[in-house]
């Protein structure tokens, strides 16, 4: 697309979420060949099989750290049970309090961050529980609380690869596979996933699923552009008049191939909105949303999502970024903590993020040395004030032809590796002005083109108007 008004706008909004790596793991299987789990080299693994429970503990070999996991047959809540490996961790660890405590409308489901102090030493971590009929699971990990972050990955990772191979009754695990890091081509951003997911990402943004579409992240953006109704989702543009976030996210949904999506709840985000308009200097709406739908795979999926759409101007353009993660609605719960994680690793490359900043800051730097050098000398305010009509009329054409490089599909860009050679986009490809050579194919036209240089792939060419291309330079 020609309009790229937020590719650095990731880097604001989630803040420096960063991944910590995390060292090579062992297979290991227990002694009672009940399950099978990756582990760091030198973990201990304990085990004890009840006659109406199973049980298992991965510790570091000094006991800093743990991951402890609990299948057995007992009709409870998620609440009680909550409540239950509360009381069983105060007796051990006295003081031992659960917080941030979430429980599902239906009951089945929780979650609770745990702490307690030990030997002077602050420990943290997250409890997952699920009781549905005669069946309870509860998956905990501890650590530090300085620690925490840096050890969150391996504890995860060991916490999500158990894999039964004969068992006490009990469903597996949501993945049996450590977690791998990918990174988008251009290096502008890195994630944490599966190792079976598939991955896109390109300019800070990603899109990573399983192979179903069951489960998965998204952070990218989209073009709101009524104009071109030949476009789509998949192409990154949303060919509509400008739509609320809970009436975009279906939109995106939809457009990605997935059925009957429905928005179960939407709240307001003012923080997002405040920050938003100091960051960009635009109003825009942004909200958090719960939402149900049906997979390509016929999946019944579940996904949290955060939507902040920038209002359309006087043009009718606007944009939306979509941030979010979802999973399988009946085993949500199970999912979640590896949805955690990979939501958790999302990191925007800090150079590539300043360049679009440094780009905005270069402009206004520019427009306050002009307003200083025009207060200087006031025997001069009528020269100004012609200079400024002109400039006016100026910016004027300058606006009319980027309107009509719009309306005919046509950008221009520059090339400072070949010396300023022109290369010349429209609807259906991009030309080389200087030997008019053509490079046809969807990654050439206008709506995808991003202006990597087709014969020097390492260089990504600057965005020129037709004004530019006429006068040598953007009006003043």
């Amino acid at each position: 697309m020609a309009i790229h008004p937020i590719r650095w706008y990731p880097a604001l909004l989630l803040g420096s979420w960063l991944c910590a790596g995390a060292p090579p793991l062992e297979s290991f299987i227990v002694p009672s060949r009940i399950c099978a789990l990756h582990r760091p080299p030198g973990w201990k693994v304990s085990e004890a099989l009840q006659a109406d429970s199973y049980s298992l503990t991965a510790s570091a070999p000094d006991g800093s750290a743990r991951v402890a996991l609990l299948w057995a047959r007992r009709r409870t809540t998620a609440l009680e049970a909550l409540r239950g490996q509360r009381d069983q961790e105060g007796r051990s660890h006295p003081g031992a309090e659960f917080t941030d405590l979430f429980v599902s409308r239906d009951g089945r489901r929780g979650v609770a961050t745990e702490r307690y102090r030990a030997s002077g030493t602050a420990f943290q971590g997250r409890v997952f529980v699920e009781a549905e009929g005669q069946k309870l699971t509860v998956q905990s990990y501890l650590a530090p609380e300085a620690q925490l972050s840096a050890q969150r990955p391996v504890l995860m990772n060991v916490m999500m690869s158990v894999t039964f191979i004969k068992g006490p009754g009990a469903a597996g695990s949501a993945s049996a596979r450590p977690m791998v890091e990918r990174r988008a081509p251009d290096g502008s951003v890195k994630l944490r996933v599966p190792q079976d997911w598939g991955f896109l990402a390109a300019k800070g943004t990603v899109i990573a699923a399983d192979p179903g579409g069951g489960s998965g992240f998204i952070f990218t953006t989209f073009s709101g552009n009524p104009m071109l109704r030949g476009a789509s989702v998949a192409q990154g543009v949303i060919a509509q008049t400008y739509q609320p976030p809970a009436r975009t996210l279906p939109i995106v949904l939809v457009g990605f191939g997935h059925r009957a999506p429905s928005v179960l709840s939407a709240v307001p985000d003012p923080a997002t909105v405040a920050q938003y308009r100091a960051a960009v200097g635009r109003p825009c709406e942004a909200s958090d949303l719960v939402a149900t739908w049906t997979a390509k795979g016929g999946v019944e999926c579940l996904g949290a999502f955060k939507v902040v759409n920038g209002l359309p101007g006087v043009t009718g353009l606007w944009h939306s970024i979509v941030a979010g993660i979802w999973g399988p609605r009946k085993d949500f719960a199970r999912y979640f903590p590896v949805l955690e994680q990979v939501a958790g690793s999302y990191s925007v490359n800090d150079a590539y993020a300043r360049r679009y900043i440094q780009a905005g800051l270069d402009n206004l730097r520019r427009l306050q040395q002009q307003t200083a050098k025009s207060m200087q000398d006031l025997s001069g305010a009528r020269e100004d004030m012609q200079k400024a009509w002109e400039a006016r009329e100026a910016r004027k054409d300058y606006m009319d032809s980027k309107w009509d490089d719009y309306r005919r599909g046509d950008s221009y860009w520059v090339s400072d590796l070949e010396g300023g050679k022109v290369y010349h986009t429209d609807p259906t490809g991009t030309r080389d002005t200087r030997t008019g050579d053509y490079y046809e194919g969807s990654a050439y036209n206008w709506t995808n083109f991003e202006g990597q240089n087709p014969r020097h792939a390492s260089e990504t060419m600057r965005e020129v108007s037709s004004y530019e291309l006429a006068h040598g330079a953007p009006p003043p």
